[in-house]
């Protein structure tokens, strides 16, 4: 009775470890680590799972993706940390729920299951704003208090200082730490990014995620990796990664050429 006893409650740890883990990582360069809370960092390797409370933390010219359990990736750029904040995914009903944390650096997601069948349950925090997704492939940057969100498809909605606008496929916006937001085409906040240290370094950040490019392609679309229904003719999910496609967006070192329709005002960052 022991001996079942004891693989009753081996089947019950493993369980309660399936039921948590959260993403796979499908790609890991240079020093990537997680760690849970204050815990031991442990190395990140493809392969890997990543479970909901896990910091995610990149090193200098270090970089990884992963693809959670209902088909979402995010990509995460040098000198970046993330944390896994919550994550439930029901493979029956496909829904579920996201929150991930970027505490600093550069992340580019793109949507699953959860945000095609519940996409009010999916949400990224950067620093100070919390972002709405809609169905959509975005890219997200935090560094020494400026935000910078852009939308290659779909929209999000975007909360900084009590105040919620969205933004739709082609534009994107720029918060300062004096609380100054501006929007407009990616083109024109590009052009605002040029004109300061700060906001070089965010365009080199959206350099490397754009060097991810080819790994995002090939672990999308958000294909579920498990609870995935056989034999019924099932494809991909209908959202495909933009990889900047239609949104405007000019070469990071001189934006140029139209991008999406309309534009607000700009402000240089501090």
């Amino acid at each position: 009775m022991k001996k079942v006893a004891g693989l009753l409650a081996l089947v019950a740890l493993v369980l309660t470890e399936l039921a948590f883990a959260s993403a796979v990582v499908t790609s890991s360069t240079g020093n990537v680590t997680a760690q849970v809370g204050s815990g031991v960092p442990r190395p990140v390797r493809t392969g890997d799972r990543l479970n909901q409370g896990d910091t995610v933390v990149t090193a200098a010219g270090s970089s990884t993706v992963m693809k959670f359990d209902d088909g979402q990736v995010a990509a995460l750029g040098p000198n970046s940390r993330m944390t896994i904040t919550a994550y439930r995914y029901d493979p029956a009903s496909q829904r579920g729920s996201v929150l991930l944390s970027l505490i600093s650096g550069a992340m580019r997601g793109i949507t699953g299951m959860i945000g095609k069948n519940s996409p009010e349950n999916v949400s990224v925090r950067a620093a100070t704003a919390t972002i709405g997704i809609r169905g959509t492939d975005f890219s997200v940057i935090t560094n020494a208090g400026v935000i910078f969100a852009e939308v290659n498809g779909g929209k999000i909605s975007f909360t900084f200082n009590g105040q919620t606008v969205e933004v739709d496929t082609g534009r994107a916006i720029l918060t300062l730490p004096n609380g100054t937001v501006s929007q407009g085409t990616i083109n024109q906040i590009y052009a605002a990014l040029q004109g300061t240290d700060i906001g070089r370094e965010i365009i080199a950040a959206l350099g490397s995620l754009t060097a991810l490019s080819s790994e995002i392609n090939r672990v999308f679309p958000g294909i579920p990796t498990q609870g995935q229904v056989q034999g019924q003719g099932q494809g991909p999910a209908e959202t495909e990664p933009g990889v900047g496609i239609g949104s405007g967006r000019g070469s990071p070192t001189g934006p140029s050429g139209g991008g999406g329709s309309g534009g607000g005002g700009t402000a240089s960052p501090n």
